[in-house]
């Protein structure tokens, strides 16, 4: 999973749907599984089980990116909402 990740930033934008085909292709469920399964329990082994903050600061994180995306349409719904009232009382 790391190699195609790793060449993404090098790739042209007008090479990316070929990338991204060949990428797909490779793509292998069970690989897939045996990674997050093995990340999953080194991060156990490594943070859960010694008693570190670091779960809590990923959770922390992983929460305000997660809130900030979810609440993103909105913000932005307000801003336009605000541009055109501001742009009709200049007219």
């Amino acid at each position: 999973m790391a190699g195609p990740l790793k060449n993404f930033g090098k790739v042209r934008l007008k090479e990316l749907p070929g990338y991204l085909k060949k990428s797909v292709k490779s793509f292998n469920k069970a690989k897939l599984l045996e990674h997050t399964w093995s990340f999953l329990y080194n991060y156990n082994e490594n943070y859960i089980m010694t008693g570190s903050i670091r779960p809590l600061n990923d959770v922390l994180i992983v929460v305000g990116i997660l809130s900030y995306a979810v609440g993103w349409p909105t913000e932005l719904r307000h801003l336009r909402h605000a541009e055109e009232t501001a742009a009709k009382k200049q007219h």
